[in-house]
């Protein structure tokens, strides 16, 4: 039994030792923040869009054939056309904000 409790007394000793460690390496930083860009501090809407709204959105921008991807953390990739051109765009359907658009191919 003694043998137990000191095997139980050294392993708590050294769990408590390492634990202010780790929690010192969490707060060394390189000086590198993401999030510190002017559009980032737009307020969220309380309810983000829904599909047909994301659709909407997309159409009052000049788009037509408008698919929507998988939305993820308030993003989705949308398929559209606007011209003689197929884009994909990434929206943020928090912010009802376009994040980016790439031309993809013609349109035909």
């Amino acid at each position: 039994m003694r043998v137990m409790a000191r095997f139980f007394g050294v392993v708590l000793l050294v769990a408590l030792a390492g634990a202010p460690t780790m929690a010192q390496a969490q707060g060394f930083s390189f000086g590198f923040h993401f999030g510190d860009e002017p559009d980032d501090f737009l307020p969220r809407r309380v309810i983000c869009l829904t599909d047909r709204q994301i659709r909407l959105a997309i159409a009052d921008r000049g788009y037509s054939n408008i698919f929507l991807n998988v939305p993820n953390d308030g993003k989705i990739e949308v398929r559209a056309t606007r011209g003689n051109w197929v884009y994909l765009i990434d929206f943020d359907y928090c912010r009802d904000r376009v994040d980016g658009v790439s031309r993809l191919r013609p349109a035909g």
